[in-house]
C-alpha cells in the first residue's frame, strides 16, 4: 500500500491505523453517510485528501437518485395512520396502510447495500488494495452512531 511520504514522516512509521473495509460496509447499510465519513478518515490520515470531495459527491448524487426513485415510484406513506399505529389507538388493518412503508424501507436497504458496495468494492480497494493495514477500533464510532441515532430520535442521518 502506498501513502503520502509527507503522511509517512509525520507519525514516525510505514502504516496508518484505519477503519477496515468491514466495518465500513456494515455501517453503510445503516447509514451510506456515516460509512462515507469512517472512509473519508481513512483518506485523510493515509494521506489520500483529493479523493475525498468524490466520496462526498457519490454520497451526495446516491442521495438524489434515492430521492428521485422514491418520487418516480410515486411512494407516499400516510403518515397520519402511521402515528395512529404507533400510538396502539388504531392497528394496521390494511395492506394499502402497510406496503409504502415496506416499499420506502426495501428501496432505502437496497440503496445503502450498494452505497456500501461501492464505498468499499471501488474507493477502499483503489486506495487501499493490499491487507497491509492496522485496523482501526469501531467501538467509538460505534458509540456515536447510537448516540446520534438517540438524539435525532430515530430519525437516521
Amino acid at each position: 500500500m502506498e501513502f503520502d511520504e509527507d503522511k509517512i514522516e509525520e507519525t514516525g512509521g510505514d502504516y496508518v491505523e484505519i477503519y477496515s473495509r468491514r466495518a465500513i460496509f456494515w455501517f453503510a447499510v445503516f447509514s451510506p453517510l456515516y460509512a462515507g465519513i469512517l472512509l473519508i478518515i481513512n483518506l485523510w490520515v493515509a494521506g489520500y485528501k483529493w479523493v475525498i470531495a468524490q466520496v462526498i459527491m457519490f454520497l451526495l448524487f446516491g442521495n438524489l437518485v434515492l430521492l428521485f426513485a422514491i418520487r418516480a415510484l410515486n411512494i407516499k406513506p400516510d403518515l397520519e395512520a402511521l402515528r395512529k399505529f404507533a400510538s396502539g389507538s388504531t392497528p394496521a388493518t390494511s395492506l394499502s396502510q402497510v406496503m409504502p412503508f415496506f416499499q420506502l424501507f426495501c428501496l432505502t436497504l437496497f440503496y445503502n447495500i450498494l452505497a456500501g458496495i461501492v464505498l468499499t468494492r471501488y474507493f477502499f480497494k483503489k486506495y487501499f488494495p493490499d491487507d497491509d493495514y492496522y485496523p482501526r477500533s469501531v467501538l467509538w464510532p460505534i458509540l456515536i452512531y447510537i448516540l446520534l441515532t438517540l438524539f435525532l430520535g430515530g430519525r437516521g442521518f
